[in-house]
């Protein structure tokens, strides 16, 4: 693949809501992960004060960020105020839904769609 796409380096992100522990180990090791791949990798961790239209917004720019290919919401989301889950998870961009949570990229794999 390097050598077909000379130059190209894949990058993502991964979004986190609050602080847990579990979370926090399981990221770390998606980013080592990425790193050891050649993936460039950002942690952005929002506080778990955090509202839902605070999140959307942030889902909202990666999407629209042509440099990120790729999004990982870390579930659970460890916020103090209501968020919903699956209003989060297909907001993502089915595009740069790298884990498949949204409603299109879930209804494709249950079907054996493959096809990007």
């Amino acid at each position: 693949m390097k050598v077909q796409f000379s130059g190209f380096r894949p990058s993502l992100v991964v979004l986190q809501v609050g602080d847990r522990d579990d979370s926090n180990l399981y990221i770390s090791t998606k980013l080592k992960a990425a790193a050891e791949i050649g993936i460039d990798a950002k942690h952005v961790r929002l506080p778990n004060s955090a509202t839902q239209d605070e999140v959307l917004h942030s889902i909202m720019s990666v999407n629209e960020n042509q440099t990120v290919h790729g999004l990982i919401v870390q579930l659970p989301l460890d916020a103090v105020n209501h968020i919903n889950s699956e209003l989060v998870t297909n907001a993502v961009s089915p595009e740069k839904d790298v884990d498949g949570l949204s409603c299109i990229n879930a209804g494709k794999l249950s079907r054996g769609d493959l096809n990007v």
